[in-house]
């Protein structure tokens, strides 16, 4: 019996120890918590400021034996003024802003985003009131620890106290400021309805005015013959204008603010009118930034449906205007006749208009092409060799430089068919056979082109079985003596 009892008590000591070993590691990671809780560590500032403030008037009823501490605790105190008040410290409240004033059209768009920003702040206050709500929790478990541990500790319990007052207060505060908050929206929302039936009342209105000037006029064209017809439609649309603009005085003249809304409409109105101005500014900044085309590249433009072309060096680039110098090209040869003009085209040219840009990232060749009409008893396969060999040989430089500024714009453009190297292909039409030799020039295209050409000219004379093809006309006469021409190549 005596063993048994000694067994049972060693049993439960040894629950016991084991019970007492949980609580302690429980109050341990408690505590650990804690002290990295922002609520705690504010609190815990708050019981130094006060500290220090005891001891800063103990040392100050004698100021000139205690002059250094003074000092030094002053200085203490001033890095921890925001943890002066308890309430201040702990209770992490955003103020709600105050409604907006809503007196014209264009508050509107501003009101309509107060409501979500009002419920973000609430939001964010009861997200605080949380984790306050949870440090509170975390004491009072803590405190229970405590006491199945026999551990008494008066800091912990005037702690809970003040945390208790803490979380009413902080509790109150947020049910107050929902409440606040609703209020708030209400009255925007009543605002907005109220600037909104102003705004409809004021549309009316102005409906209304130009509905009847409208009749008027129709009347007007009834009635009144000739020129004088043009003349009252200019008198009676001056008057409904001014008669629109008395009409929005009217409605939104009773506040200096109002003054910016009917601004912002002749703002509007200005904006409108010189639409073209704007778009060539916005057109320069499109210009500035796309990169598509600067200052010294060569670029060519088609104006009105294909009807103009321009192809010229960009000399200046202004907020409103392209300056081109209009150079001696295969444009100016077939179309325009004219070169050597400065050109101005307005900037917002880059909207509907194509663009093509001879010297796009140092790309400063094109592909060009010639065709050679020979007769259909040549012998092409010679002159297509020959029309390739001179092709060639005149373009290679422009070739191997193609070749290199192709390989550096592939890693900015996905360029599928890198092959730079002269195209010779054969066509057959009503006047014989045609070469068509395409291969890369620079983008003054006149000049190695007439090379080519003069070149083609000497080496065809050369050979006695190249005849270059040309429209001739063959007359047969027929027995009432009558000719009909007839059109045939040789």
């Amino acid at each position: 019996m005596r063993w048994i009892l000694i067994f049972i008590s060693i049993f439960l000591f040894g629950a016991e120890n084991n019970l007492t070993k949980e609580i302690n590691l429980s109050i341990k990671n408690i505590k650990n918590e804690l002290n990295k809780n922002e609520f705690y560590i504010n609190y815990q500032n708050y019981l130094k400021y006060k500290s220090l403030e005891d001891m800063l008037q103990k040392y100050q009823r004698h100021p000139k034996k205690n002059k250094d501490k003074i000092l030094s605790l002053q200085t203490e105190l001033g890095l921890l003024k925001n943890n002066k008040n308890i309430f201040e410290s702990l209770i992490k409240i955003k103020p709600l802003p105050t409604p907006p004033t809503i007196n014209n059209p264009f508050a509107i768009f501003g009101a309509l985003s107060y409501e979500k920003e009002i419920k973000s702040i609430l939001n964010q206050n009861i997200q605080n009131y949380k984790k306050f709500y949870s440090t509170y929790q975390k004491l009072i478990e803590l405190n229970n620890l405590y006491k199945k541990a026999g551990i008494k500790d008066k800091q912990l319990k005037k702690l809970l106290l003040d945390f208790e007052t803490i979380n009413n207060v902080y509790k109150t505060k947020i049910q107050n400021q929902k409440s606040q908050a609703q209020i708030y929206i209400s009255q925007v929302n009543q605002e907005i309805q109220r600037e909104i039936n102003k705004l409809i009342y004021l549309a009316i209105s102005i409906f209304i005015s130009i509905l009847i000037f409208y009749f008027i006029k129709l009347g007007v064209r009834k009635y009144v013959k000739g020129e004088s017809i043009y003349l009252i439609n200019k008198i009676l649309n001056f008057i409904n204008i001014t008669i629109i603009i008395l009409i929005i005085l009217f409605f939104y003249i009773n506040n200096a603010t109002y003054l910016i809304t009917i601004l912002g409409f002749a703002s509007a109105g200005i904006a409108i009118a010189m639409k073209d101005w704007f778009m060539n500014i916005f057109g320069w900044f499109v210009i500035m930034t796309s990169g598509n085309f600067k200052v010294g590249d060569r670029i060519k433009i088609t104006l009105q449906n294909g009807n103009v072309q321009i192809v010229g060096d960009v000399i200046d680039i202004t907020l409103t205007k392209i300056v081109m110098y209009e150079d001696v090209t295969l444009t100016t040869l077939t179309l325009n006749r004219r070169a050597g003009r400065i050109v101005f085209i307005p900037n917002n040219v880059v909207f509907n208009n194509p663009i093509f840009n001879y010297t796009h990232h140092g790309l400063s060749t094109v592909w060009d092409g010639i065709d050679i009409t020979i007769t259909f008893d040549s012998n092409y396969k010679k002159a297509k060799h020959i029309i390739k060999g001179i092709v060639q040989n005149f373009s290679k430089g422009y070739t191997d430089i193609t070749k290199r500024r192709l390989h550096k714009l592939k890693a900015i453009y996905h360029i599928k068919n890198a092959n730079v190297e002269p195209k010779i292909f054969t066509f057959i039409n009503e006047n014989g056979i045609v070469i068509s030799c395409w291969y890369l020039n620079n983008y003054m295209t006149l000049s190695l082109r007439s090379k080519i050409y003069s070149e083609i000219l000497e080496a065809f004379s050369k050979e006695d079985d190249i005849k270059l093809a040309h429209t001739t006309y063959t007359v047969i006469k027929k027995e009432e003596n009558e000719s009909t021409p007839t059109k045939t190549p040789l």
